[in-house]
This record gives structure tokens, sequence and C-alpha cells, in this order.
């Protein structure tokens, strides 16, 4: 089973969600006529779901289709205090008002796909994504500007910055690369791994973890000087390898989420793991944890899990979606109290009960 991260650079992974795609029929035509976007599929969430799906009309020109064949597609959302950011394919940068309640497609400066989407403690936003690609903005996504990350033509998959000064992106090929001037340069480090990675986080300066293909998984203890290697206990599903897609981290808590359905939990900065039963087989590509301590991970075909801890059984799992498959959830970002959700089909998931909010 592939992962989404995987067809970052292969591009040959169709949506269970029904992503449109802009191609050519070279076997039975010579040549092609100019694209035309096609309408995303409506996506309807199933009834007394507690969310609200959001799916922004917007007018969205596809690019190259040798290098961009997909349309809607979202990796990356970050709350902020007055706007929700996203991202996805095809230089898609998407901002919400709070204020004025509306969804606005944002002018970027590099045409691509962007993979990663965070922000730094200073409130300054970052884009990472195909081609060495590497954007940031100063003022809450309004206007942005391309940071040179040379190494390029190789992707830029995941972004941590755990000071507004230090920071951490990982990518195609064990490319690591960091920042300790708030991202005006970036060295490449030393990587123990050819292997691509698909998620970083780092706790503070020194101590991060970071998680690609093929069971992937490296901590390191002195700022990326050092890197060990970790053999998780992952018993074999298929006959390739999991990946290991998304990782996030607060404190001494680390999570990591792949494919199957894997998810691990240290409680010790990364120094052990120990696996986390989820109930499914299903690829996850986002987790994280709200202010209650309740995790979230979401994944291929419409899957959303809810772990809720307290109990004497160990982790309570709750599919809050049921069996929804309208759509492949890419990422998730988690506040105090709320979620919110991206995919592709161009949804987006906000934990409402009323119009999108942006509290925490």
């Amino acid at each position: 089973m592939m992962s989404f991260s995987q067809s970052y650079n292969s591009k040959r992974k169709l949506f269970s969600g029904g992503a449109a795609i802009v191609a050519c029929a070279s076997l039975f035509f010579s040549s092609c006529q100019k694209e035309r976007v096609q309408p995303l599929p409506k996506v309807t969430l199933p009834a007394g779901a507690p969310f609200v799906l959001v799916q922004p009309q917007l007018s969205v020109q596809p690019a190259d289709s040798k290098t961009s064949p997909y349309i809607g597609v979202l990796t990356g959302v970050v709350s902020l205090p007055s706007h929700l950011i996203v991202s996805g394919y095809q230089g898609t940068i998407l901002r919400y008002s709070r204020s004025s309640k509306k969804w606005t497609l944002v002018s970027s400066p590099v045409r691509g796909d962007f993979y990663g989407l965070t922000v730094t403690g200073s409130g300054t936003l970052w884009i990472s994504g195909d081609r060495g690609l590497l954007m940031k903005s100063p003022d809450a996504g309004l206007h942005w500007s391309a940071v040179t990350s040379g190494v390029a033509p190789l992707f830029l998959n995941a972004i941590s910055f755990p000071t507004p000064t230090v920071g951490y992106i990982v990518g195609e090929k064990g490319t690591i690369l960091k920042t300790v001037d708030g991202g005006d340069h970036w060295s490449r480090l030393s990587s123990p791994v050819q292997k691509n990675l698909y998620g970083v986080a780092f706790s503070d300066e020194l101590h991060g973890v970071l998680g690609g293909w093929h069971k992937t998984l490296l901590t390191t203890s002195d700022g990326g000087d050092h890197f060990n290697t970790v053999d998780l206990p992952i018993q074999k599903i298929t006959r390739q390898k999991p990946s290991l897609n998304s990782i996030w981290s607060q404190g001494k808590i680390v999570l990591v989420a792949g494919d199957h359905g894997l998810l691990f939990q240290s409680t010790d900065g990364g120094r052990s793991f120990t696996q986390i039963q989820t109930g499914g087989i299903k690829d996850l590509y986002g987790v994280c944890r709200m202010g209650n301590g309740d995790i979230i991970a979401v994944g291929e075909r419409g899957e959303l899990i809810v772990l809720s801890s307290g109990s004497q059984a160990g982790w309570k799992v709750s599919r809050p979606l049921g069996s929804f498959h309208g759509t492949d959830w890419l990422s998730v970002s988690c506040g105090n109290a709320r979620m919110r959700v991206v995919g592709s089909n161009g949804s987006i998931l906000l934990q409402e009960t009323n119009a999108p909010s942006l509290a925490k």
C-alpha cells in the first residue's frame, strides 16, 4: 500500500475520494487540448456529524498536467488568532478571515505543489514543497516571499520550528535542513538515511524526531549533529514496509502516525515508543493532540480517529465520521478545544456547529 507522501514525487496515486484529474489520453490523441478546470465533486458529511465541511468555491487554474495533475488537494492547515491558513497543490493558499467570514485565494510568488505548512512562535508562516520550494509570510499569510533552500529539485515535505530562530525541514532522499537565524539561511545536515523523510517535530532546539519511508524513524538530542535510528516493533501486513507519515511533539510527548493505521506514542521525548491500537488499517497522514489530551489521527478514505485517555482499559477509540469516504484527509491541526482537517476534493473540516470559527 503506497503512502500519500510517496505520491508527492511520483504523482500517481488516485485518491479514493475522487480528486479531479487533468490528463491527456496520449494513446488516442496525438496532441492535447488546453486543460479545463473541472468542478470539484460536492462532499457531504454524514447526518449528525459534529463538524462543518467547507469547500471554498475558488477558481484555481491548473498548472502543467505533467507535474501537477491534481486539483483541489489541500495538504496543510494552520490556525492563527484572526485567520485560518490552508495550503495545497498547484500553488494553492487559502485564507479565512474571522472578521469578514470569507475565504480568499492568496497569490503565491512560486508555482508548485505545497506539502508542509507551519507557523513559528513569532507568527511567521512557512510553506515547503516540490522542487526545493520554500516560502515565508510575516503577515498572517497575506503576502509571501520565496526563500532559497539550495536543494532543488528535491521535494521538501515537513517543517518544524521549535523556536522563532531555529527550524528544521525534511524531504526527499533523506534531506534534512536547519536554520539558526529564523530562516534567512538554511544548511544541509548530514543524514544517516537516503530514504524520503515525511515528518519532523522538534520539541526544543536540540530534541527532535524524524520519520519517513519504510519504517524510517530517527531521533536527535543535539540539534541534528548526530541521529539515532529507532526500530519500531511493527507487525508485517504487506510485503512493503509501512511509511511513517506524520510526527507531532510537545514537551516529552511524541506522536508518530503511518501506514496501515499505525500510531505510536512516546512519553520520554522519543527514547522509547509504545503502539496505540487504532482498530483500523487505513493509512494515516496526520496526527496531533488536543488541549484536553485527546489524540486526533486522520488518513485515507475519510479516516478520522479520536483517541481519549483516562480509561483503565487504555485508549477509548471513536470515529465521529463513521464510514465516511468522501475525501482523503491529509493534514490536521489541533487547538485547545477544536481540530481543523484538510484533504482532497478541496475539503476543509471544522469542528463547529454553526459558521466557521477560529477559536482555539
